[in-house]
């Protein structure tokens, strides 16, 4: 499997939201799975694109006092959680699953779980 991983700023964020998903904001993360739109179908070795941005990610880590490398890893592993067909906004039982498989890597990463009980909390339970 292949993967791109892009690192932005919060303009290019805002850019990149309003152009796709028709929000005017920035946001933490996006995901682009190669297997939506055109051409879909023609590499299936290429799992998509994550967007992370920086400033986002590092003023999240200063709100809730976790590493800056942790929220990456965070914002890393819910991006390519949507390229693999999970989404928290498709309810609750999907949340659920997503917020698990989310906990079980970065703890396989050598994160402590408890660590990012806020961002399950704020991003993996809305409907």
């Amino acid at each position: 499997m292949e993967l791109s991983i892009l690192i932005v700023d919060d303009e290019e964020m805002a850019q990149l939201n309003g152009e796709y998903r028709r929000v005017d904001a920035t946001t933490d993360v996006l995901s682009f799975p190669m297997w939506e739109g055109e051409g879909g179908e023609v590499c299936r070795e290429i799992l998509g694109d994550v967007v992370i941005s920086a400033p986002t990610a590092y003023a999240m880590s200063r709100e809730r006092g976790v590493s800056c490398e942790g929220v990456l890893d965070l914002l890393l592993v819910h991006g390519i959680l949507h390229l693999v067909g999970f989404d928290h906004e498709r309810g609750t039982r999907e949340a659920q699953a997503m917020e698990i498989k989310t906990l079980d890597i970065l703890e396989a990463l050598g994160h402590r779980r408890e660590d990012f009980d806020w961002y399950m909390k704020e991003e993996a339970w809305q409907d």
